[in-house]
């Protein structure tokens, strides 16, 4: 631990009570600690906002903690990261992969995981605030990759969405709500045969060989909604840590 050093951390977290144990332990340590306020995930980058954003905190350097497990935290994360100056350091249990590349390709300058201790965060704040880089420019490389192919997948799917006619389209929404092809009929008033042929020009331009993966491509936009660019950063983000694939067991 680098005792010598006694700078400003700002830290922010969803959970009150670890952003104060956490403070609590670097202010023992000798650190000089404010707590950033947790934002609520709004829209970020929109100029209408710029008056309500969060104000930045005096310290070089920021200690974000949070489990990024539900979509309203990742956007609060981005929130922060994106209008907060800081050196932020995110200090997290969401799995390494393309949420950690989409945080640093969003201006985190590093990513650990949840459970390192308290004498190699200290040691991280201190690099950061002394302007040392400590993810590799390889890791860094790999982790903006893995989150861009995870945009990229979200914009191909959506571009596939749009090729389908509107009876197309409703047929998709009740295969993901569960509904038998039988039923399907019944409910839209045609004969089982139409439906199982709307079904496979679902799956051809779809690009997927079975009803679960037309529903696991359906799942995959379908947490996005209708959302402006700023919240498709963050839903693309979501999808990127969760598997679509599992929404084939509702069928």
């Amino acid at each position: 631990m680098n005792s010598a050093w006694r700078g400003c951390v700002a830290i922010a977290s969803d959970q009150p009570l670890v952003a104060d144990v956490i403070a609590a332990a670097l202010t023992s340590n000798g650190f000089e600690c404010t707590l950033q306020p947790w934002p609520n995930g709004e829209d970020v980058g929109r100029p209408e906002r710029a008056a309500s954003a969060p104000p930045g905190p005096r310290c070089d350097v920021a200690l974000l903690i949070s489990d990024l497990d539900r979509i309203a935290r990742i956007k609060s994360a981005v929130q922060l990261v994106v209008e907060v100056p800081a050196g932020w350091v995110v200090l997290t249990g969401a799995p390494r992969g393309p949420l950690w590349g989409a945080l640093l390709d969003l201006g985190s300058v590093h990513v650990v995981a949840e459970g390192t201790g308290l004498d190699e965060i200290t040691d991280i704040l201190t690099a950061v605030s002394q302007g040392a880089v400590l993810t590799t420019e390889a890791e860094r490389l790999e982790l903006v990759s893995s989150w861009l192919d995870v945009v990229h997948e979200h914009q191909a799917v959506l571009a596939r969405l749009a090729t389908m006619t509107p009876r197309e389209a409703e047929v998709l929404r009740l295969l993901y709500a569960g509904t038998p092809v039988r039923m399907i009929a019944q409910q839209l008033d045609v004969a089982e045969a139409t439906v199982r042929t709307q079904v496979k020009r679902v799956l051809r331009k779809l690009e997927v060989r079975s009803q679960i993966g037309a529903v696991a491509a359906f799942d995959h936009i379908g947490r996005a909604g209708a959302l402006g660019d700023a919240d498709l950063i963050a839903t693309s983000m979501w999808l990127g840590r969760r598997s679509p694939t599992r929404a084939g067991a509702r069928l």
